[in-house]
């Protein structure tokens, strides 16, 4: 996903989507219909570590990314929508797929139950923290996970499906821990943090006519995490307790009135439960600012979210495509109403051109975590975004599709903060506009690949009459190169480059003297950018065929040529006011072997 038009990467140490100059956490992501917070393990909002998916992606059928322009189903979101849909089981016979590598051990299994039903089940195991126990190692975390369907046809019309999955992350640590606020990294030397998450629900389609169906979707889905970092006299100094649950009912019917004229509209209600207890003593900024002791307990009243969309997709004629819709939403809490038009078209110039547009109004209302933060905090308001796109889209050959897309999004009442106080404002504004570039090349002849460049730029701005700055996922120059090549005799050979200009940082200007210690000066915001970030993946996958089972066997290697990218820098003062810049950097060459065997 990474590796799509218009999508950063945050480093190899992080797997989630910077989409066109967003931050990840407005990107909204489904999975057969119930929404998650996160599919990432070891990511939680405001942090870029986490490289391991929550959905093993070998139960995945269907995909369908959209990094702007998205129809009026989609809300609560500005930058993109992330939409995955399970496979079915195997309906005649039963499949096991056992796989291990370094970074775990996992177990897959489907097929046909009942007489109409099928299910597919994953589990899996982190193995980090069990080799670093055998080597004698500091503790690494660990994570467990599991997702299942189970799907049943009760009659020619009605269909249910089940869905769900748990997962469990887990960190304890001894030694240092850093801290972005204190001047003393040291004086936290004990870490223990679980972040887990649940989701399940029930799909029910049922087939109104043969020109109109309706899906009905029950879901819960709830994530929380706990946090305790202190000394190893005093482990609670510094915690968190924080938990949100979503109860939610969905229906949405989609009626084909004509051959060249349907409508879909929908209502979509979802209550929500909170919980938001911290506390933290006081500490010093890296600017030498005292930040006082704070204790948060935010026990909210169960709100809820309610929006109802409707949308027309009109052919007036067979080379053109007209989409028009329209998206109510009301959030309980805030007592807010929003109203988001979306218009969409495509005209098809030949059977190998097309021509696209899309224009739409978004908006994300605030989150529990930024309204916990302060009483004053319950007075925000929801951040909105206009896009406006518009591309073309050529077949050179039967297999070979090239687009290319502008993009310009505007960005108002966007959420802002500072460094000293917890609360935040309506006062932000930006944008982000760029062009992209792609070329997919379908798996034809053994060769599969993919090409994207994307020239971009997104900036904001805190409020009226402060200064623009570039924004911190802002990437000028995004390049990205995917082949695939089966060589023969079950040999496979993958390739991934990725090139992105580097994160903008705030330099250091100098140091400033207050009360005998010396404290670093910020030079302007955002204002010099780490050096590009750059490298080349390579896969070998070997298959044996035997006579009732496979064996693959392959050897993944991360950053071949061992580049030493800088993900940022640490600045510390000694007593004579003299800065050291320590950077940290991304993983070096890093192999990864791994065994699947399917029966």
């Amino acid at each position: 996903m990474q590796s799509l038009p218009g999508v950063a990467t945050a480093g190899g140490k992080s797997a989630q989507l910077i989409v066109r100059g967003g931050s990840p956490d407005e990107n909204l992501t489904l999975l057969d219909n119930i929404e998650i917070y996160n599919p990432i393990h070891f990511a939680r909002t405001g942090e870029s570590m986490g490289i391991i998916s929550i959905i093993n992606p070998s139960l995945l059928k269907e995909v369908n990314f959209m990094t702007g322009g998205f129809p009026a189903k989609y809300g609560d979101k500005m930058s993109s929508v992330f939409d995955m849909t399970m496979v079915d089981g195997n309906k005649e016979l039963h499949n096991i797929d056992v796989n291990a590598n370094v970074a775990g051990f996992g177990l897959m299994v489907d097929g046909p139950v009942m007489d109409n039903g099928t299910m597919v089940f994953s589990a899996r195991r982190g193995l980090f923290d069990m080799l670093t126990s055998i080597l004698n190692r500091p503790a690494a975390p660990s994570y467990y996970d599991a997702v299942g369907k189970f799907t049943y046809d009760l009659n020619a019309k009605n269909r249910l499906s089940l869905v769900g999955f748990y997962y469990l992350d887990q960190i304890e640590r001894e030694g240092t821990v850093r801290m972005k606020s204190s001047t003393d990294t040291g004086k936290y030397n004990y870490l223990t943090r679980d972040d887990y998450g649940t989701a399940f629900g029930v799909n029910w389609r049922y087939l109104l006519s043969p020109k109109a169906y309706s899906l009905t979707t029950l879901s819960f889905s709830g994530n929380g995490w706990n946090t305790l970092r202190g000394t190893e006299t005093q482990r609670d100094l510094i915690g968190e307790d924080i938990l949100e649950n979503s109860y939610t009912l969905k229906n949405e019917i989609t009626y084909q009135i004509k051959s060249n004229l349907d409508i879909k509209s929908g209502v979509h209600v979802r209550f929500i439960e909170s919980e938001h207890i911290t506390w933290k003593p006081a500490d010093t900024t890296r600017l030498g600012q005292i930040i006082p002791a704070s204790s948060i307990s935010y026990l909210p009243d169960l709100s809820n979210k309610t929006s109802v969309f409707m949308q027309s997709t009109w052919s007036p004629w067979v080379r053109l495509s007209l989409t028009a819709g329209g998206r109510y939403d009301y959030f309980s809490f805030t007592k807010e109403e929003t109203f988001s038009p979306r218009l969409s078209a495509s005209y098809h110039l030949t059977d190998r051109t097309s021509f696209n547009m899309a224009y739409g109004k978004y908006y994300q209302t605030p989150a529990s975590y930024q309204i916990a933060l302060d009483p004053l905090n319950q007075q925000l308001r929801s951040s909105s975004a206009i896009h406006y796109i518009i591309g073309v889209e050529q077949l050179l050959r039967d297999d070979i599709r090239a687009t290319l897309e502008v993009y310009h999004k505007d960005l108002s009442n966007v959420i802002v903060g500072n460094d000293t106080t917890d609360i935040l404002y309506n006062t932000g504004s930006g944008y982000a506009r760029g062009i992209e570039l792609s070329l997919q090349k379908k798996f034809t002849d053994g060769f599969v690949g993919t090409a994207s460049y994307t020239f971009s730029e997104s900036k904001r701005q805190d409020a009226d009459g402060l200064a623009e700055y570039y924004f911190e996922f802002d990437r000028p120059h995004i390049l990205n190169l995917i082949a695939g090549i089966e060589l023969g005799e079950g040999w496979q050979l993958g390739a991934k480059f990725q090139y992105s200009s580097g994160n903008p940082f705030t330099p250091v200007a100098g140091v400033t003297e207050k009360n005998g210690t010396f404290y670093v000066v910020d030079g302007d915001y955002n204002s010099d950018r780490l050096p590009a970030y750059h490298k080349l993946d390579v896969r070998f996958d070997k298959k044996f065929v035997f006579n009732a089972w496979t064996l693959t066997a392959y050897l993944d290697l991360w950053n071949v040529y061992n580049r030493e990218n800088i993900l940022d820098y640490s600045y510390k003062v000694d007593s004579n006011g003299l800065i050291t810049e320590t950077p940290r950097y991304d993983f070096g060459i890093l192999p990864i072997i791994g065994l699947t065997a399917q029966f």
